[in-house]
């Protein structure tokens, strides 16, 4: 079943008990190959000090996340959970939770307006911690409970997108607690984000079309991690990577690494895919999709739904019709243009989401990160998780796989001290 599999809402319907069950199972698998989550992280939020506190999850509502709200419920945690997009809650998933008497503010099958509802709802059962993607219930809460926002105790971001709307509403002065960059910390960003993504991103999108990577050009904009592990695979399938980058060390980083890079007019003309990964709004729009030939596929593997702007498209588009699969086609005058999940993240609302073993490091890093913010004075403001909290996790994560490291000799480490102390001013 897709994660965008539209269910039923009716929390009392003859179908309920099958999509507990099936939740249920999906949750049950994620526990299976999560040894970071059940050994590390349970153990550390399971000393009382997350007891009685009110914990909003606002991350993509599918199972991995589900896993995340319930370790943390049976800490003791009062939680509260809400997806991060209207297109990636799946149905199953919150009847699971339901069943285990965890708040739940999102149905399957939403809009964009019933999403801002069910924020809006979250905002007002007055969190006392949110674990958010995106900074999404973070900002509404600002906008909508300013009395809640006020008393916010803290705040544990998952993207790049919410770590740089955190970083503005510091700037200006309207971040009142502190808030944890949990996607700068290095279990994070260097797997979630390059192989999570990576992967995912071109399983779902050669599972939605059929279609070949070998051979096919495959445009990808922006050039962070997210942008550099679809490179990778898309690489290794020996598909022609092209890349849209605006920063010039990123760009050069991708040159480097073997890619075409150049501007959206020069490599747009024969693209077979369209992968944006920019992390910003409005990335693939009018000029591009005129560039675009007939038959281009595109599809988003950033945070917003907007990076490819469907709303445009669908102003220039005679007609439209709906695939098989999770694909529109617009009909433009002299062209079909085709657009996986409505622009949605493609490799969520369209596939499963990232692998579980990528996710047991990301949510070990948003379990731990509450865990922080609840024990830890902070002034308000950005934080980082201390290396110390990072290194952590990758050494259980490493227990786990039988792996062992070395420890460094007296002789290897550099006596600074020494000629610190011999230098004089």
């Amino acid at each position: 079943m897709d994660q965008n599999t539209p269910h039923p809402t009716d929390h009392n319907g003859p179908d309920i008990q099958a999509l507990v069950d099936e939740g249920r199972n999906r949750i049950d698998w994620v526990h299976r190959y999560s040894p970071v989550m059940n050994g590390l992280v349970r153990r550390t939020v399971g000393d009382g000090s997350l007891a009685g506190k009110r914990i909003a999850v606002v991350v993509h509502l599918e199972a991995k996340t589900a896993y995340l709200a319930q370790v943390l419920a049976d800490a003791g945690a009062d939680v509260i959970a809400a997806g991060s997009n209207p297109f990636t809650t799946n149905a199953s998933v919150v009847a699971a939770l339901r069943d285990k008497g965890i708040r739940v503010v999102s149905e399957a099958g939403g809009t964009h307006a019933t999403w801002e509802e069910e924020l809006r709802a979250a905002a007002d059962l007055e969190p006392d911690y949110i674990i958010d993607d995106g900074a999404e219930l973070t900002m509404r809460v600002g906008i909508h409970r300013p009395d809640v926002f006020k008393r916010l105790k803290g705040v544990s971001e998952e993207t790049t997108t919410g770590t740089a709307r955190l970083h503005a509403m510091a700037a200006a002065g309207k971040l009142p607690f502190p808030a944890l960059t949990a996607n700068d910390a290095r279990c994070k960003h260097l797997f979630d984000n390059r192989y999570g993504t990576g992967q995912t991103t071109v399983q779902a999108m050669l599972m939605l079309t059929n279609r070949q990577a070998a051979g096919a050009v495959c445009v990808i904009v922006g050039y962070g991690y997210v942008g550099r592990g679809i490179a990778e695979y898309l690489s290794k399938l020996r598909a022609k990577v092209r890349v849209v980058e605006v920063d010039p060390v990123r760009a050069l980083e991708a040159h480097i690494d073997g890619h075409v890079v150049g501007t959206a007019a020069d490599v747009l003309p024969d693209a077979d895919f369209v992968i944006t990964a920019t992390g910003g709004m409005r990335a693939v729009t009018t000029p591009e999709f005129n560039a675009l030939p007939d038959g281009a596929i595109l599809c988003n593997a950033g945070h917003h739904d907007l990076e490819v702007d469907v709303e445009a498209l669908a102003t220039m588009a005679q007609r439209t019709t709906q695939g098989a699969t999770d694909m529109v086609t617009y009909h433009l005058p002299d062209k079909d243009l085709h657009v996986l999940s409505n622009g949605a993240l493609v490799n969520i609302a369209g596939g499963s989401g990232h692998p579980v073993e990528i996710m047991d490091l990301t949510f070990a890093v948003q379990g731990l990160g509450a865990h922080y913010l609840v024990n830890t004075p902070m002034d308000p403001g950005v934080h980082v998780l201390p290396r110390a909290v990072d290194d952590s996790i990758a050494a259980a994560k490493l227990d786990s796989l039988g792996v062992t490291l070395d420890a460094p000799r007296s002789e290897q480490t550099d006596n600074h001290a020494d000629f610190i102390d011999r230098i004089t001013l």
